[in-house]
């Protein structure tokens, strides 16, 4: 009975994808649901990911298949990439420490090489691989540092480079709705059929130049991580029963947390990395311990002006994106409540 029901609902939801559907039900769609036990919420989320899977169309190879060649393809990022190129018909080679005798012919005959190993290394990569590439290759990176890299890929390869950020980890399902950072290095054209590829499955393309990509990473990655680093090391220095405290915690607490558990579940390099990146990243930081350190005052001092003055001018620079973040918190914290409610429900069945 239930593969026959799955069978059916899986050709429903193929049809549902491709249709126009708005996720608000209408009175009609109300009744219809309560008539059959269907909480409205269960519809609303059904026709949301059916409206988000028409974003991320599996479109058919337009171009010539490419030869591809990525460095460290062994490592998540690099996997990543690599199956996501593959699946559109192109040919992917890794390239490693352990086959780096393959070097001249892996690199010699690609179309694409795509440096996806730690940052550290990188520099030392370029150097090593840009003597085997063609004129016409495109050599492109994945790291989180822009100027430095694409600065050594232009002076090392004579042909088109690309500099990319994913800002995203090698867990997603898929680009959709993924932004990926582009700084155009030399004759983008050459890479417009690589940019074409993930656009064209969903990703969201940002293109700025590598000192621009480098300043926003100060705050974005760097201040993230160390507020993030911070707060998970004064928990521990705390003692505190966590699994306790979310019976005490609201949605909101639990994703903080969740993030700050995440951090200390991968690999600690990692945020040590972003961290200590370049002097901007070190800059940002102590930026914002001054900043703590002046609030912190004003909470032992009891001196509420000063925190009220600091509130009503974050207030004003934070009004005009208040919708957005509202719906969208709110949103996770739904989503998160509808997770939770299901896990409950499987222990118990």
């Amino acid at each position: 009975m239930l593969p026959a029901i799955n069978k059916e609902l899986i050709s429903l939801l193929g049809q549902k994808i491709t249709s126009k559907a708005n996720p608000e039900p209408d009175a009609d769609l109300i009744h219809l649901l309560a008539e059959n036990g269907v909480p409205e919420f269960v519809w609303k989320s059904l026709i949301l990911n059916c409206t988000a899977a028409r974003t991320n169309p599996k479109s058919p190879l337009s171009n010539p298949p490419q030869q591809v060649t990525i460095i460290g393809g062994c490592g998540k990022m690099g996997c990543l990439f690599g199956d996501f190129i593959a699946q559109f018909g192109h040919c992917v080679n890794n390239l490693s420490r352990k086959n780096w005798s393959e070097a001249p012919q892996l690199l010699g005959q690609a179309d694409l090489v795509l440096i996806a190993v730690p940052i550290e290394e990188t520099l030392t990569v370029i150097e090593k691989a840009s003597q085997y590439l063609e004129p016409k290759t495109v050599l492109a990176d994945l790291t989180s540092i822009k100027t430095q890299i694409v600065s050594a890929m232009l002076e090392h390869h004579s042909g088109p480079v690309l500099g990319l950020h994913p800002m995203f980890g090698p867990g997603v399902q898929s680009l959709m709705a993924q932004n990926v950072i582009v700084c155009p290095g030399r004759n983008i054209e050459a890479c417009q059929w690589f940019l074409d590829l993930m656009e064209n499955s969903g990703a969201k393309l940002s293109i700025c130049t590598s000192e621009e990509h480098d300043r926003m990473m100060a705050n974005i990655q760097a201040i993230r991580h160390f507020i993030t680093f911070s707060l998970g090391v004064f928990l521990a220095q705390e003692g505190l029963d966590l699994a306790q405290t979310l019976n005490f915690a609201s949605p909101l607490y639990r994703l903080q947390l969740d993030l700050v558990s995440r951090l200390f579940a991968q690999d600690s390099s990692l945020s040590f990395k972003l961290m200590l990146a370049s002097p901007e990243h070190q800059a940002a930081i102590a930026r914002l311990e001054k900043t703590i350190a002046h609030l912190a005052q004003a909470i032992t001092t009891k001196d509420q002006t000063i925190l009220e003055q600091a509130f009503e001018q974050s207030n004003s620079f934070f009004r005009a994106d208040a919708n957005r973040a509202i719906h969208e918190s709110n949103y996770l914290i739904d989503r998160l409540s509808i997770f939770l409610a299901a896990q409950d429900n499987s222990e118990l069945t």
